[in-house]
């Protein structure tokens, strides 16, 4: 058949008549009419305005004959409709006039339409800008700087032009996460999150968009309670809402250095909230660990270590928390004291005259005088008995430590004699000061002469004792002169005292809350720990941290606590048979080490698309099932072991479980997994004696069966590790609201 064509047809039409003449009171007017054929039939008919002459109508009909060869169905109806607007303020239709419509509409038809900038969170700032408001980033739509990023030069407060947003990447690499810990006796002081999803996180939780972040994009936090598990938890519950926000006021691309700072600030931005809280004498260790495209960055604070495992057997060590002894001169300076492998800050029953003098928080306690009996002489004879005790010709055991105390008393000696002549009152007052226990309520009320009684609103509280600080520190400036550090750790003292009564307090929790400062450390670095740090920092919240490039058929340990302790050899032997299995790994290094509560994580390190493509020794596999939509699905077996934790109802159990809690539910799997990959013929024996899911009846090797699996129809942990494994391989240890999993892909 042959092709339709499009009848265009343009005639100049008389009002009430379809007779045109040149004379008379009649209207004219251009008529256009279009049967068009593609992609569609239909009519197109525009209308020019009521002229007073056929000879404007005709103009009028070529510029609309004109605008439709030129610009089409859309043109043509524009051009309608401006000249009927403008018909009122043009006194003659003359060919110029015309020309001046026609090359108007065309500028505007020509320009350019609003830009529309990548990535997610934009909104509108005015009718030319979108604006980014985490990132205070500007887009121009149009306008002169149509398509440029600005951001406000915060001096001049004018748009400056910056870099184009980084466009998301994705990394060929796949990151398993697995966390585990045991609670041997005690409460549970360790709290592990793991976010294998930060964008779908960010999203759901604050709201907020990271789509200019690379893919894979994890975050990894363990947290390992240090006195009491309050300041661990509390710091789990609140590490993705000060991580987001960080990440999400830059658009642009991050450099490694940048996310290490970022990290750092995130410890610190917790720390801040801790010590400020009821819970101040509460610490952590802490490990960070972001994961952005195949870029790894870690930081960290207390007792931890990073290790890498590679398959081969090899291993590196990535970082390490800062000895205690390699802080001792730091230590001693801030007046706390090393014993054996523990950081103490007041003394004990067990403390050596050494030790009294070492630890001593000003002079007067270490002459052990009081301000009333401060004259040379009483200063010279209380010097020569502590001498007797502490000085070193007669110590056979820990010669060092009476050398220093006996420095110590040297110079306690020479701040007391220059205090000699001083006022008598501000002495007193100096004492006073720095011999209060400003981190007991009781003590800072004391000093400052307020309530101290427990209370939960403290803003009034806290403006009456920063002005009686104020004025005590004003009586201490006449000694500044003479003893400078003693002043300053008077001022210091205050400041810390106001902070102890501006914290909230509960009368029943503040006696165990005081009661934490008497707790010894075994670290000298951490989060929290407030009467550690303040006013003297015996101990410091100072992150250390590192990068790594993901590297495939790699394990990356990160321990925090006791397993910190755990050597490469350790790590390596104890979970040889778990390369692929991040949860079952950590599991084994908490096994190995003793402790009331111990913790420990895994992240196992593929490129993407190795996930599936391992091989195991289970029996032979059935044949690939296609779901009709033609996503793949694998068949699956499995053992359950539930505990008694669970609060969902199972209607697929056989029995209820055995265990007591699912750290017991994942033990016992552990036990059978490691029997699995022994024997791995013995499945359905092992199915049939220890599964608790109704599936290990089903008759001959179907125990077990759970039937072909698609993605979707499972939990999603559950789901990744099932989709990870290759053929009659078994699985990590996977934890569902049903218990604990063992599993095996056999097709």
């Amino acid at each position: 058949m042959p092709e339709k064509q499009d009848i265009i047809q343009v005639s100049v039409k008389a009002e009430e008549s379809d007779i045109i003449t040149e004379s008379g009171s009649q209207k004219y007017f251009a008529d256009f009419h279009a049967l068009l054929t593609k992609p569609s039939c239909r009519e197109v008919s525009v209308q020019g305005p009521r002229r007073d002459n056929k000879a404007e109508a005709i103009r009028d009909c070529e510029l609309l004959r004109k605008t439709f060869d030129n610009e089409g169905e859309l043109g043509v109806k524009r051009m309608g409709e401006s000249l009927r607007n403008k018909a009122s303020d043009m006194p003659v239709a003359t060919p110029e006039v015309l020309e001046g419509i026609y090359n108007a509409m065309r500028q505007s038809q020509v320009a350019p339409e609003r830009l529309i900038p990548p990535g997610e969170g934009w909104v509108r700032f005015n009718d030319e800008m979108l604006w980014e408001p985490r990132s205070e980033v500007y887009f121009a739509q149009k306008g002169n700087q149509m398509g440029k990023y600005l951001m406000k030069d915060a001096k001049s407060n004018q748009f400056e032009s910056v870099d184009t947003p980084h466009q998301s990447a994705e990394a060929a690499v796949s990151v398993r996460a697995g966390g585990t810990n045991i609670l041997r006796q005690g409460n549970k002081l360790d709290r592990t999150v793991l976010l294998p999803e930060l964008k779908k996180i960010a999203r759901l939780t604050l709201k907020f968009p990271l789509s200019f972040l690379d893919s894979p994009a994890s975050a990894f936090a363990l947290f390992q309670g240090i006195r009491s598990a309050e300041a661990a938890d509390w710091c789990a519950k609140n590490f993705h809402s000060k991580l987001i926000p960080l990440l999400a006021k830059k658009i642009h691309s991050w450099k490694t250095e940048e996310l290490q700072k970022l990290l750092d600030r995130v410890l610190t931005d917790l720390d801040a909230e801790v010590i400020k809280s009821p819970h101040a004498f509460s610490g952590s260790s802490a490990v960070l660990a972001l994961l952005l495209g195949d870029r790894l960055v870690i930081s960290a604070v207390g007792q931890f270590r990073v290790v890498l495992l590679f398959d081969d057997g090899s291993s590196r060590e990535l970082m390490r928390g800062t000895d205690l002894h390699s802080d001792a001169e730091r230590i001693e300076e801030a007046r706390g004291h090393i014993r054996k492998d523990s950081l103490i800050r007041l003394p004990d029953a067990d403390s050596n005259d050494a030790e009294k003098v070492l630890m001593a928080r000003n002079p007067f306690q270490v002459l052990q005088m009081e301000p009333q009996a401060l004259d040379e002489k009483q200063v010279r004879t209380q010097y020569r008995k502590m001498a007797l005790k502490v000085h070193p010709d007669k110590q056979t055991e820990d010669a060092e430590s009476f050398k220093k105390a006996f420095a110590r008393l040297d110079g306690a000696k020479e701040v007391l004699e220059s205090l000699c002549g001083a006022d008598s009152t501000a002495v007193a007052d100096l004492h006073q000061v720095l011999q209060a226990e400003v981190h007991t309520r009781e003590g800072a009320a004391q000093l400052l002469s307020v309530d101290a009684a427990p209370m939960t609103e403290t803003e009034q509280l806290a403006e009456d004792a920063a002005k009686s600080s104020r004025r005590g520190i004003k009586k201490l400036e006449k000694l500044e002169h003479l003893v400078k550090a003693e002043y300053d750790l008077a001022v210091a003292t205050y400041r810390e005292a106001v902070e102890t009564l501006r914290r909230p307090a509960s009368k029943e929790a503040l006696p165990r809350q005081e009661a934490l400062r008497l707790q010894s450390l075994s670290m000298s670095r951490a989060l929290g720990v407030r009467d550690m740090r303040f006013p003297a920092p015996v101990v410091v919240m100072r992150p250390e941290s590192v990068s790594w490039q993901v590297q495939r058929g790699t394990r990356v340990a990160l321990l925090c606590g006791a397993t910190a302790a755990l050597t490469d050899q350790q790590l390596t032997k104890s979970s040889a048979a778990f390369k692929r299995c991040p949860r079952a790994s950590a599991l084994r290094w908490c096994q190995e080490m003793s402790g009331n509560s111990v913790m420990a994580a895994c992240l196992r390190c593929e490129t993407k698309g190795e996930e599936g493509q391992g091989h195991g020794t289970g029996p032979p596999a059935k044949k690939q099932k296609t779901q009709q939509g033609g996503g793949r699905s694998i068949f699956m077996r499995h053992i359950l072991f539930k505990h008694q934790q669970l609060r969902v109802m199972d209607p697929a159990a056989r029995r209820e479980g055995a265990a007591r809690s699912s750290g017991e539910a994942e033990a016992k799997a552990l036990q059978v997994l490691q029997r699995l990959h022994a024997e791995p013929n013995s499945f359905v024996k092992l199915c049939r004696e220890h599964s608790d899911c109704a599936s290990a009846e089903q008759p001959g090797t179907l125990a077990g069966h759970m039937g072909w699996v698609a993605r979707g129809e499972q939990e999603p942990a559950m789901e990744e590790a099932a989709f990870a494994l290759g053929l009659n391989e078994f699985g990590d240890l996977v934890v569902t609201s049903r218990g604990v999993h063992l599993i095996q892909r056999i097709g």
